[in-house]
């Protein structure tokens, strides 16, 4: 039986965050199995589609929608009450049989609901979170996991948090783990090539830190660690940090440039979606440092890369990991510094970490992913 499933792709009318990837990712692995007929809900129109960032929505491009957001003659209450006109229109129009709502707290709706939970990071580090956020989710997500038919979570870490923080039966909780996309892949030196010299870097010469730039990443950790390293070894291997700004980010960013101007490291910013995997694949060693992750897929990323990865010891990124890499400690950069240095110092251990990446990373795909949400689907239906 073929359901029409909602999705709500408003989240991809701004910059692709993770859990922008995990919309357009999933949703294209459910539609692909010929089980699953995509509708995309985007603001305040429809689309019969899978969801994806729109280059071009009726005319208005995406980065104008966003420009003249402020502008439009829906204000607070009254754009909510518009989108939710839309929506539910749109809902009973399609005879949508199910309605998977991807980030967190769904629309209001009358068909049955599948919510997803990445994470509860709003809970434990409120103030990584812009304050509206977190009162939307403390307002919204209770509600939303009592009315869902069933709940979807990462990782069994986010599971078992889901569990004990709201009571929710554990039934009603199911882990999907992410999938890796197939452009995350080894690359060699010559297809690299182009990517690294038009940003100034050479293949297997470079330590790498990807995330979002906001202080629940973490990454003046790697900063702190990276100072540590012997001058020789910093010299033959620079870092290179690439993500795009977050919330609270000022004072982190402008260390990031101070640093970069004065040639201590390299700093990319927001690393285009056809240049980030030859920034992986190019790597000498990838390190992640965040304090909590519902998921982590740059660790995979890396390790799907062929690049030995050391990463925190945190929330669910050893799930992640598995034994592929190294773990560090979030709060001891000096610890991380000397991991660092022995892995660099030694070829052949890289070599061995790298492959062992490889084959964790593939136990990862988005095809299962979908199974999973697929078996949930059926449930719910």
């Amino acid at each position: 039986m073929t359901i029409r499933v909602a999705f709500n792709a408003t989240p991809l009318l701004s910059p692709l965050t993770g859990i922008g990837q995990y919309i357009v990712e999933l949703s294209a692995a459910l539609t692909a199995t010929g089980d699953v007929d995509p509708y995309s809900f985007y603001r305040y129109r429809w689309r019969h589609e899978s969801p994806r960032p729109p280059a071009n929505l009726n005319g208005i491009t995406s980065s104008l929608i966003q420009q003249i957001k402020p502008w439009l003659p829906f204000r607070g209450g009254l754009r909510i009450a518009a989108q939710q006109m839309g929506f539910s229109r749109g809902l009973r129009r399609q005879a949508i049989d199910l309605y998977h709502e991807q980030n967190y707290v769904p629309l209001g709706y009358d068909v049955p609901v599948v919510i997803t939970i990445h994470d509860l990071s709003w809970l434990h580090y409120p103030e990584t979170h812009p304050a509206d956020r977190v009162r939307w989710l403390a307002r919204g997500l209770p509600k939303a996991l009592e009315r869902a038919g069933a709940i979807m979570v990462d990782s069994n870490f986010v599971r078992t948090e889901v569990i004990e923080t709201f009571g929710v039966a554990p039934e009603r909780v199911h882990t999907a783990h992410l999938g890796v996309s197939s452009v995350y892949r080894k690359r060699t030196e010559e297809e690299t090539a182009g990517a690294l010299q038009s940003m100034g870097l050479s293949h297997g010469r470079y330590i790498l830190t990807v995330g979002t730039i906001e202080p629940r990443k973490n990454v003046i950790h790697v900063l702190e660690a990276f100072a540590q390293i012997p001058a020789a070894i910093r010299e033959r291997f620079p870092l290179v940090v690439a993500g795009a700004r977050g919330w609270r980010a000022s004072d982190i960013v402008s260390r990031l440039r101070r640093l970069a101007d004065r040639g201590q490291i390299r700093f990319l910013g927001r690393v285009g979606d056809a240049t980030l995997p030859c920034l992986y694949a190019g790597a000498a060693s990838f390190v992640f440092p965040s304090l909590y992750e519902g998921f982590g897929l740059p660790p995979l990323e890396a390790m799907a890369s062929g690049v030995p990865v050391i990463a925190s010891n945190r929330a669910s990124v050893p799930e992640v990991m598995g034994d592929a890499g190294q773990s560090l400690e979030p709060d001891n950069p000096e610890d991380t510094a000397a991991k660092i240095t022995a892995l660099l110092d030694d070829p052949s251990a890289r070599a061995a970490m790298a492959q062992r990446g490889i084959e964790r990373a593939a136990g990862f795909t988005w095809g299962a992913c979908a199974a999973v949400t697929r078996k949930v689907y059926a449930t719910v239906v």
